[in-house]
């Protein structure tokens, strides 16, 4: 049988304290067994421990697994997975405003017990377990306006940052090349020169929840066209 080299992740804010404990709890209050995502070739490679009592078929399925059971196996990888962040063999990164704990290991290694193992079997936990001890279950939508300082920008205010310097300026200059970056800017944002600068900033701000102008980081790309009116709306409902 073939393989081959696969990465394995998890994320986690920067910073966080990671709470096993509550993970452990977390695993407690399932009560669906369904909620675990572990597939039937997972739960053979680990027949060693869920034949512990004696009272699992050889070769077990997820059908064949009680919901006590499934409950052991995750606090098992809860365990294997605190112990695998811990070791040199795991790369931690900083992207995007996460931390993402990386590896690489053998696909047909997965269920096994080194650290590429642990972090992959960790994807079969529910998202109330990974939650409870402090992971973010999505790192490819990564949070943004973490802070208003300059060095502390996400990827994602970046991307508002030129989303909003191109679309609250009423003229361009360099047309072709901010033509460009407004086309990519488009795949993830609104199109910067759809609307005019003033529609732009309202839109954005309707759509985001809160007006870039408060914000120390995307304020100084707002056109200035955009600010004058936000300026003058104010005014009047004063």
């Amino acid at each position: 049988m073939g393989a081959s080299m696969c990465t394995a992740y998890v994320a986690s804010l920067p910073d966080a304290k990671l709470d096993w404990d509550a993970g452990s709890v977390a695993v407690g209050e399932i009560a669906d067994p369904s909620a675990f995502g572990w597939d039937s070739f997972e739960l053979e490679t680990q027949d060693e421990f869920l034949d512990d009592d004696g009272d699992i078929p050889e070769g077990p399925t997820f059908e064949m697994t009680d919901l006590a059971t499934l409950k052991k196996y995750g606090r098992r990888v809860l365990t294997e997975l605190k112990d695998a962040l811990d070791t040199p063999d795991v790369t931690l990164l900083t992207i995007g405003g996460y931390w993402i704990y990386l590896t690489g290991g053998l696909d047909n290694d997965a269920g096994g017990d080194d650290e590429y193992g642990a972090i992959y079997a960790s994807g079969g936990l529910p998202d109330l377990v990974m939650k409870a001890v402090g992971f973010v279950l999505k790192p490819e939508d990564p949070p943004s306006r973490r802070s208003g300082a300059q060095g502390d920008a996400t990827d994602t205010d970046i991307v508002d940052a030129i989303a909003l310097g191109l679309g609250t300026k009423p003229d361009w200059s360099g047309a072709d090349e901010l033509t460009w970056i407004a086309n990519a800017i488009a795949k993830v944002r609104r199109h910067p020169g759809d609307t005019d600068p003033v529609e732009y900033y309202e839109d954005f701000t309707g759509r985001t929840g809160f007006d870039p102008l408060d914000d120390d980081f995307l304020s100084r790309y707002v056109g200035e066209v955009a600010a004058e009116d936000d300026d003058q709306d104010d005014g009047e409902v004063g």
